[in-house]
């Protein structure tokens, strides 16, 4: 088949899943990094490392070229993800038609893996893996291209160089690739082409001209100077969560992160036909057979020892590699099947292009983020419930969505928003970035830098800014984070908060007031104030079954089960018997707990 033909064929994959990734993309703020992103896109700041420049610049240009007809400006960086997503798809298609000769095979395994549940997944709120999709789909379609003789090494230097700018996994991968150009064509010419290489990691000096000539309230590791730079780009502060782990127990990581998350990404059946397309592999195109091993085995070995909660996207370039492998040996199938049972060929390819409908639909339920506002909704019920002036502590992710509602769409710009966390982390490194940031926030914030190292980690330092807070008359608003081992665990707050045991903690709406010992408001008071609260939050998709298919977001379930808890148990002992039935009600909806469900049935007995 033509190329124009391959590329009709790629735009035709990539407006289909552009498609389902616009329909099912979050339509506004979703978890994790995605705050902290669009907060350095909005404002032209430095985020977490590595830095992730270009990714950060193309957010900025999607948040100003779309204003005009996205209110929303999570929901324009999401589009910009969900059109990288559907590129990959696209990129994908036009590396595997390279390698078989039946587009029937390389459409369906496109559409395999669009409708994977990583990559989509991936596709539908702000951030990086699907840019990192879309490269590496380029640099093997590239590539294979280079293997056949054609010019494209300048192409593939600069991809790969640009590559490099938006996520550093890609550096991983970088000696197969090297190799591979190498045994092509020669170490003299890959020489020559190393500019086309450096020319896009010119990118990096975004980092820290942002930082010393920015605005922004985010300057993350403050990288002004050589070394910060450098430990910002490499990210050093993240090593203590790499190859940590035993190598005794490096099967069992692996089975659990990989192998189980693989089966669902594709289908036993399809996997099966990753075998017949490693040995054609072997047999016929040797060379990339060693590239794409290489990606799939950096990759592991990488993502394996990296203990994070979502390691599980990081695992999309080797899915990459089966889904791969996989279309090789399909067609392999259909060679077979073509010399000797030629009437089954088209009735099978008809089944083959079907399949990846059956993937769509067994996915969709549990992937589509289109009616998902539980991150969006808890920021801002945190926000609309804080008095004026409060300073609100937290000690999870949620912080980043709280920045996003405070600076780019510019909500209760009198709240100082502190997460002690980071704080710590800030000043273990020898920065003092995050003081600033939330200083400029609080022009009261105790200076930190007289303290030791141990005061700021045990929470010494945490309390003297509750108590100065409380001083200033500044309501000061806790997000516990609360952890669960199972629904029915007990709340475990992390040893900084043991500090505040000298404050009364009380319920406010979902959170936890902070007041001086003997200085809280009495129980009917306090029950005026959260029956005011309560009415004005936000609950859309809490009680829908949300916490069964996103754990990412489990602990704001979490935290509505234990503020539900809380308040009903307060009602109870007001004698506010329907109040207390109410909430209790709303934390079984969460999550069925036999303290509860007795709860209610006392209370139902007292009942007239």
């Amino acid at each position: 088949m033509s190329s124009l033909s391959d590329r009709k064929i790629a735009w035709l994959l990539f407006a289909i899943a552009a498609l389902l990734y616009t329909l099912t993309m979050c339509r506004t703020i979703y978890t994790g990094d995605d705050g902290d992103f669009e907060l350095a896109m909005a404002t032209l700041g430095v985020c977490h490392p590595t830095g992730y420049p270009l990714f950060t610049l193309l957010g900025r240009a999607f948040l100003l070229g779309l204003a005009p007809i996205i209110d929303e400006p999570a929901m324009r960086v999401n589009l910009m993800t969900a059109l990288f997503g559907a590129a990959a798809v696209a990129m994908f298609f036009r590396f595997v038609a390279a390698l078989i000769a039946s587009r029937v095979v390389a459409i369906s395994a496109a559409l395999l893996l669009a409708f994977a549940p990583t990559l989509w997944q991936q596709s539908l709120s702000c951030e990086v893996y699907t840019l990192t999709a879309l490269f590496l789909c380029t640099v093997l379609w590239l590539s294979v291209r280079l293997e056949r003789g054609e010019r494209v090494l300048a192409p593939l230097v600069l991809v790969y160089g640009l590559a490099l700018t938006n996520n550093l996994t890609m550096a991983l991968f970088l000696p197969g690739f090297l190799l591979f150009a190498w045994r092509k064509v020669g170490f003299k010419k890959l020489f020559v082409y190393l500019p086309l290489f450096l020319l896009p990691l010119l990118l990096y000096a975004y980092v820290p001209l942002a930082a010393k000539l920015g605005n922004s309230p985010l300057k993350w590791g403050d990288p002004q100077t050589w070394p910060r730079f450098l430990q910002h780009v490499n990210g050093s502060q993240y090593r203590h969560l790499m190859f940590t782990e035993p190598l005794t127990t490096w099967h069992v990581r692996l089975w659990g992160y990989f192998y189980g998350a693989l089966w669902k990404e594709f289908g036993g059946h399809f996997l099966l036909f990753a075998l017949p397309g490693i040995a054609a592999l072997w047999k016929k195109q040797r060379a990339l057979l060693a590239l794409t091993s290489w990606v799939f085995v950096g990759n592991i070995v990488y993502a394996t020892n990296y203990a994070i909660n979502d390691i599980y996207v990081y695992y999309i370039p080797s899915y990459l590699c089966v889904a791969a492998w996989m279309a090789v040996g399909l067609g392999e199938v259909g060679i077979w099947l073509s010399a000797r049972k030629p009437a089954l060929v088209r009735p099978l390819a008809l089944l083959l292009l079907m399949t990846p409908l059956v993937q769509m639909t067994t996915h969709l339920s549990a992937t589509d983020k289109s009616s998902n506002f539980l991150e969006a909704d808890f920021a801002a019920n945190i926000l609309s419930s804080a008095p004026k002036d409060a300073v609100i502590l937290t000690s999870n992710n949620i912080v980043f969505t709280l920045w996003y509602l405070k600076w780019v769409k510019h909500q209760r710009p009198d709240v100082a928003v502190l997460n002690a966390d980071m704080l710590e982390g800030t000043l273990n490194n020898n920065t003092g970035w995050y003081f600033e940031h939330v200083q400029s926030q609080w022009p009261g914030l105790p200076s930190p830098f007289g303290f030791s190292r141990e005061a700021t980690s045990d929470g010494t330092y945490l309390q003297l800014l509750v108590n100065t807070a409380l001083a200033e008359g500044r309501p000061v608003l806790l997000v516990s984070d609360d952890r669960l081992d199972s629904h029915r665990s007990q709340a475990k707050i992390p040893a900084l908060y043991e500090r505040l045991k000298p404050f009364t903690r009380v319920p406010w709406g979902i959170v936890q007031r902070l007041y001086e010992a003997g200085s809280a408001p009495d129980g009917t008071e306090l029950l005026t104030q959260n029956a005011a609260l309560w009415p004005q939050l936000k609950t859309r998709g809490i009680y829908a079954g949300w916490k069964d298919g996103d754990p990412l977001q489990l602990h704001i379930l979490v935290r509505y089960f234990n503020a539900h808890k809380a308040l009903a148990q307060l009602a109870e002992k007001q004698g506010q018997t329907e109040l207390a039935r109410e909430h209790y009600a709303g934390a079984n909806l969460l999550f069925r707990d036999p303290e509860i469900e007795a709860s209610i049935k006392r209370l139902s007995k007292a009942s007239p």
